[in-house]
């Protein structure tokens, strides 16, 4: 009786988790490329270092948040990419903590390049259930439950000045999630395709419109349409639908040419949600170490 409570408080849990995402799900995946595509990695000059933070459903207790450090590098004088992430997802009582390490190898391709990447690592699934609030003490809710588990994704990038194009499946691996011996998940693979480009309307006006179609293993298609706008080479201001989920707004400033702060809002539209909090928020802090000075600055846009 008690492994059957048990079970139906974590399928609660889990069906909490898809309406949002299995895999972290982020609004600033354009300016965060390698959350979702191994293939990024290496992708710009120098050491590039992204913190992320999201609070999805600002306001419902329980709901899910995210904080993401990500850190990857070109090899000076190789055609080699290394990366490394680290990331916090929670929702309710349970929290997932991934350690995934990249690789990546690029090769010329017309005016741009192609980068193949992989990432390995591994995720630690916890429960603390212990945390829940219970009418009448029970100790089965006294138990808190930790599965340590390996998992690998692959991905595809090209990239050009002004184009870019990724294919990826940042977790391969289906592994089951387990509570007192029994199997209350298993993990969906995502796949994800994405493409963007860059429009010079003048010399101080671009925009940037992106694409992001998301396929999840038993779940509808989901599909981001963006566009942002390039005012000076300084500020973004973009827009982003998500249906039936939300319409999101964000804002990027170039402090620098090496350091950019990003904040997306994200407001919920979907009526099957409306008794959620009606806003989502993230965070992101970008910085880039570059290993030498070009004589040429080029743009960041992707």
């Amino acid at each position: 009786m008690k492994k059957f409570i048990l079970i139906i408080w974590m399928s609660l849990t889990v069906c909490l988790a898809v309406v949002g995402q299995q895999q972290a799900s982020y609004t600033q995946y354009m300016f965060n490329g390698m959350s979702i595509n191994p293939g990024y990695i290496g992708s710009h000059n120098g050491l590039d270092i992204v913190a992320l933070s999201r609070w999805q459903w600002a306001g419902l207790e329980g709901a899910p948040n995210t904080q993401t450090l990500a850190m990857h590098t070109d090899v000076p004088n190789k055609n080699i990419g290394l990366g490394a992430q680290f990331i916090r997802d929670e929702i309710a009582a349970t929290q997932t903590t991934s350690v995934l390490f990249g690789y990546s190898y690029k090769v010329g391709l017309g005016n741009g390049v192609l980068s193949m990447g992989l990432q390995g690592g591994f995720q630690n699934f916890k429960t603390d259930l212990a945390s829940l609030y219970t009418i009448n003490p029970d100790e089965s809710f006294s138990e808190n439950t930790s599965n340590m588990k390996p998992n690998f994704g692959a991905g595809l990038f090209y990239h050009n000045p002004i184009f870019y194009a990724g294919l990826s499946a940042p977790l391969l691996l289906k592994n089951n999630i387990e509570i007192s011996g029994e199997n209350i998940h298993t993990q969906s693979r995502h796949y994800f395709v994405t493409s963007g480009a860059v429009f010079a309307l003048s010399s101080n006006i671009k925009l940037k419109p992106n694409v992001l179609l998301k396929v999840v293993d038993g779940a509808p298609i989901s599909v981001d349409y963006n566009m942002n706008v390039l005012i000076n080479e300084i500020l973004w201001l973009g827009v982003s639908l998500r249906p039936p989920e939300s319409i999101n707004f964000l804002m990027e400033l170039n402090i620098n040419q090496q350091f950019r702060v990003g904040y997306a809002y994200d407001y919920v539209i979907d009526q099957t949600l409306s008794e959620m909090p009606a806003s989502s928020h993230e965070l992101l802090l970008n910085y880039q170490f570059k290993w030498f000075q070009e004589k040429v600055v080029t743009p960041r846009y992707f």
